[in-house]
């Protein structure tokens, strides 16, 4: 069962999947992240390591997320 894009595109439940697939996604990204915080505090004595760390992290998944929003609300409009 093959659907032209644009039949998918132009269906109604479109956004509000790709809604709830992003909001599934930013809630088990804030779960890992709790997790990987616990994880650094917890097991690294330097806070250096760690601000850096978290600096990675957060930056590259604000990018991503960034990106992700964008995207669909280009695509909600």
């Amino acid at each position: 069962m093959n659907f032209p894009i644009n039949d998918l595109l132009s269906s109604p439940y479109t956004a509000r999947v790709l809604a709830g697939a992003f909001g599934f996604s930013l809630l088990f990204f804030v779960v890992i992240s709790i997790i990987l915080f616990y994880h650094w505090r917890r097991y690294e004595p330097s806070n250096g390591k760690i601000f850096f760390s978290a600096l990675i992290y957060l930056g590259g998944s604000a990018v991503f997320f960034m990106g992700a929003v964008y995207f669909l609300f280009s695509f909600i409009k």
